[in-house]
């Protein structure tokens, strides 16, 4: 909030020297971000939705799936043999493995594809990841190959010199519009050339043989991200200036740090919330006591991975969860008495918690919003994985999320059929809506593929809120 006792204009009028010096260095910094170290590629992109439903595997047309990928612990492999056949009968092409993502073709706009990628010692001649998509003759708009351990432009500019037997971190952004490509290796800009045209691009990664290719060629790959630039960080330099001027001016006022988290309760009305309106999920053989607990303001929900489901008809994983939903509790004299909840239908409602996860707790569901349209039964699932906060079993939100308090803010536009998670008040992800006609809140613990023998969180100050009108 702005102070009334120093007004808004004269801040700017008197600092407005610093705000023209700030915008000079802002645009240095962007010129020598190689010279001066690391960067995050991916500030002012949004990351998109990403499983198995935005992919698919292009392999030897001869052979199984299971022969040539695999994808364990989060982890893709690739790999091909030089004497392999290509990926369909008519291609003349050499042999491939590839990851290839057409969920996001694109012709337009800035997009860019992240991953940690791990090549063997001795996989050579080979390209791992490629912008599909160019003006004839060419093919591809960018590849990544590598040639004797070294990471490499086509065949052109080596990118780095040692890249067998270790993990790295490639961002490459396409911009479409402006024919443009750049790549980062560790958030180190190593690349920037011209675009090669084309009416439709994809990005792809895994194993291409090429020339001089290895008898055997590999590529390994986890957290896979698709992003896409927000709109709201346009490079257009007038934008740009009065991006930079407002929040040069909030930080003067509020004197906040420039990660700039925000409120996402703003604008939100908090309602009742309290144990008339949720009731606890358990394994249908257990009583609530053994795998619930609520002292000194904190919910803990436990369960087992050999424990039962929470009824005897279902067949879904264990589970032991809050849910924020009208429930039936009993009848008397043809009466139902119900406890209060909040489903919904219409409107933009949000949940909040601070959460909290032990370490070893894996392979586990901690906060949904149930509902969605068939076959889905959810519209979010936020779970755990190695000790990282995913979505589904996507994109890594957070990677180190155990052994500490966090807090989550998810807002649910039902209107607008949108999604967005915040964690310690800041947006991490905004996924679409996946339909339904009624919706509530749960928060957790809910056993999914790959779950640990047990699985615990905590939660505290869970709120939920609605948009006000």
């Amino acid at each position: 909030m702005i102070s009334a006792a120093i007004p808004f204009t004269q801040i700017m009028t008197s600092n407005s020297l610093l705000v023209v010096f700030y915008l000079s260095f802002l645009r240095l910094v962007g010129k020598q971000a190689l010279a001066w170290g690391p960067t995050d590629p991916t500030q002012g992109f949004i990351s998109l939705p990403f499983n198995r439903s935005y992919y698919h595997i292009q392999k030897p047309y001869n052979l199984p799936e299971d022969q040539r990928y695999s994808f364990i612990n989060g982890i893709h492999t690739c790999w091909v043999l030089a004497t392999d056949k290509p990926h369909t009968v008519t291609s003349q092409t050499k042999p491939r493995t590839e990851i290839g993502i057409q969920g996001y073709n694109y012709s337009s706009g800035v997009w860019q594809f992240e991953g940690y990628g791990y090549v063997p010692y001795g996989t050579s001649g080979v390209c791992i990841m490629q912008v599909f998509g160019a003006t004839a003759p060419r093919a591809t708009t960018l590849m990544v190959r590598v040639y004797n351990g070294s990471l490499m432009y086509y065949r052109e500019n080596v990118l780095d010199p040692y890249i067998y037997d270790r993990w790295f971190r490639l961002n490459v952004i396409h911009d479409a519009d402006a024919a443009k490509v750049k790549v980062f290796i560790d958030g180190y800009l190593k690349l920037e050339a011209a675009g090669r045209g084309g009416t439709s691009h994809t990005f792809k990664c895994g194993v291409y043989a090429q020339n001089n290719d290895s008898f055997i060629m590999e590529s390994r790959w986890k957290n896979i991200k698709i992003l896409r630039k927000s709109t709201i960080f346009m490079e257009d330099m007038v934008a740009v200036y009065h991006i930079v001027l407002l929040k040069l001016a909030f930080f003067l006022l509020t004197h906040l740090s420039q990660g700039w988290p925000i409120n996402p309760t703003h604008g939100f009305i908090e309602l009742p919330f309290n144990t008339s309106f949720y009731h606890i999920q358990k394994p249908y053989d257990l009583p609530i006591d053994q795998r619930y607990s609520f002292t000194d303001g904190v919910h803990k929900l436990w369960v087992y991975s050999t424990d039962n489901p929470l009824s005897r008809n279902s067949p879904t994983k264990p589970r032991t969860e809050i849910i924020i939903s009208v429930h039936f509790l009993f009848s008397v004299i043809f009466i139902s008495i119900m406890n209060r909840g909040y489903n919904y239908s219409s409107g933009v409602w949000q949940f909040e918690g601070y959460g909290y996860v032990p370490q070893g707790t894996s392979g586990v569901c901690i906060m949904q919003v149930f509902g969605a349209n068939s076959p889905r039964a959810t519209t979010l699932m936020l779970r755990v994985y190695n000790e990282s906060l995913t979505y589904y079993r996507g994109p890594v939100l957070v990677p180190n999320i155990d052994n500490r308090w966090f807090r989550i803010n998810v807002i649910h536009d039902v209107n607008a059929s949108k999604v967005n998670v915040f964690v310690d008040r800041v947006l991490k992800y905004e996924a679409p809506g996946q339909g339904g006609t009624f919706h509530y809140f749960k928060c957790g613990v809910y056993a999914q593929n790959n779950d640990s023998d047990y699985m615990e969180s905590r939660w505290k100050d869970i709120k939920v809120f609605k948009k006000c009108d």
